[in-house]
């Protein structure tokens, strides 16, 4: 009977997961490279107008670079990782894509008001693995993924 419910547990689990995913997808937001970025510079706000027109356009390397200038001016901001780490992503760039939106977590750190922004961090990342077709990548960063969604499901 225990292994009963762990089954079940581990199914919900997995479903939570899976509608998590959708709802990000819905929102367009699995890999976007314009979250908003609060509490900003005007000529940050510009250079993210800037990406996400190039990048509605698929000018990816233009978006990335209106991006770029906007980290020099704001180096430590981990919404401006991440929505590079998505330009990236779309570009199949997996192993950059991987690495800036881990520096994007790394600023992170242990600030609970970017929650959704680290599991969205760890779904790039599970892309970028499944992309370079290493799949002991991918399921450690599924894994972190779904943990932070469980966790997030706590916090609410």
């Amino acid at each position: 009977m225990n292994r009963t419910n762990t089954h079940w547990q581990e199914l919900l689990l997995k479903l939570l997961f899976i509608i998590f995913l959708a709802m990000m997808v819905i929102e367009n937001t699995l890999a976007t490279p314009y979250l908003k970025v609060a509490n900003t510079s005007s000529a940050v706000e510009t250079l993210l107008f800037e990406a996400y027109e190039y990048y509605k356009n698929e000018q990816f390397e233009q978006a990335a670079a209106s991006l770029e200038r906007a980290l020099r001016i704001e180096p430590r901001h981990p919404r401006l990782w991440y929505n590079l780490a998505g330009v990236r992503l779309e570009q199949g760039d997996w192993k950059r894509a991987a690495n800036l939106a881990q520096k994007s977590n790394a600023l992170i750190g242990s600030d609970e008001t970017y929650k959704k922004l680290r599991i969205r961090n760890w779904l790039i990342i599970t892309k970028a693995c499944e992309g370079m077709g290493d799949e002991a990548c991918e399921r450690k960063a599924r894994d972190r993924a779904q943990a932070l969604v469980q966790k997030l499901q706590t916090w609410q």
